[in-house]
């Protein structure tokens, strides 16, 4: 009887060893972890859930892991997984941040847009300092088009977070879906000033500028632009370019950046529309005629062609083509406006 019960004692020593044992495996669950972080950073997702698997075999009781888990089966396009997993861990463990952001994301593959926002701001209560989590929510509200929703989520957090580029970003973006392109644009310039030049923002901050109707501020901006892209990447800078060029006047350089685009693509209709109005803007109506009749015989059926080729007509005295062209024009959009304003002229 003895014998057997000191079968059910553990020594001293014993339990020591067992108690080394799990601190060994703690230590390389957390390096395996680590390695797992790694790859899944550098997109190699399998390699990561493989170092995972063996984390969370070697500290099962972990609970910290499962953001990335569930990151991985995201990744791995097992959303049901990952949606089960996160829900157990919202549950019954501690609430993490970014457990409450990676439900936000399966809520938003599932469509359910005001879940995904509160998951979101959920995240944001309870991680303060990282601007993601509004910028997350943020992004719902632009993508079901109420930048109005947007813009107050940003502005209840504006102290904490109005210094960094993203929120910055976020702004501009939210100004531009409101209609607020002169505010974007400010928004867009205070990010530029810390990234570095980024080409990306320059043209989001030179098409706002544009927008705003600020084309003398966004010509330097393009141009600066123009200098550091390669020729096969220019085209729609060159085309923006112009534009803002003809808008203040400047139709001879228009003209030369519309020109350029269509040495390397002669069909090209933006460009063959921005060197007619180039032409008709320096007087020259019958280059600017056949220009825009180029366009027409590219693109027979696009809108501003038929716009382009109404005025022209109208402006060289070709009074009945261009009331002609303005009928078909109706036909296609009862309230077109150029169409309507020519066909009012005609009728004086």
């Amino acid at each position: 009887m003895l014998a057997l019960s000191l079968t059910g004692c553990q020594s001293p020593q014993q339990q020591a060893n067992q108690e080394a044992t799990q601190r060994w495996n703690q230590a390389r669950a957390q390096l395996k972890a680590k390695l797992a972080y790694d790859q899944f950073a550098a997109g190699n997702v399998k390699a990561a859930a493989g170092e995972l698997a063996e984390a969370r075999r070697l500290d099962p009781a972990n609970m910290y892991w499962t953001p990335l888990q569930a990151r991985i089966w995201l990744a791995e396009g097992n959303t049901a997984a990952a949606a089960d997993l996160l829900e157990r861990t919202q549950l019954d463990g501690p609430a993490q941040a970014e457990v409450e952001y990676l439900r936000g994301i399966v809520y938003q593959q599932q469509q359910r847009w005001e879940d995904a926002v509160a998951a979101f701001k959920s995240a944001a209560e309870l991680d303060q300092s990282d601007v993601s989590y509004v910028v997350a929510a943020v992004q719902v509200w632009l993508q079901l088009g109420q930048p109005r929703q947007a813009l107050q989520c940003l502005e209840a957090c504006a102290a904490n977070f109005a210094w960094t580029n993203a929120y910055q970003a976020a702004l501009a973006e939210a100004l531009e879906l409101a209609g607020d392109w002169s505010g974007a644009a400010s928004a867009w310039r205070r990010v530029l000033q810390a990234a570095d030049g980024d080409a990306g923002i320059s043209e989001r901050l030179a098409e706002a500028l544009c927008r705003a109707g600020r084309h003398g501020e966004a010509i330097p901006v393009l141009q600066q632009l123009l200098k550091g892209q390669q020729a096969q990447q220019s085209t729609s800078v060159r085309l923006r370019l112009a534009e803002a060029l003809l808008a203040v006047n400047q139709p001879e350089a228009a003209r030369g950046h519309a020109q350029t685009v269509l040495q390397s693509d002669p069909n090209q209709v933006s460009a063959l529309l921005l060197l007619a109005q180039a032409w008709a803007a320096a007087g020259d109506t019958g280059a600017a005629l056949r220009t825009a009749d180029r366009a027409l015989q590219i693109q027979p059926q696009d809108v501003r062609v038929q716009e382009l080729m109404a005025a022209l007509e109208w402006n060289a005295g070709q009074e009945s083509s261009a009331r002609n062209r303005a009928r078909r024009l109706r036909e296609i959009d009862p309230a077109n406006p150029v169409a309507v304003h020519i066909l009012a002229l005609g009728s004086d």
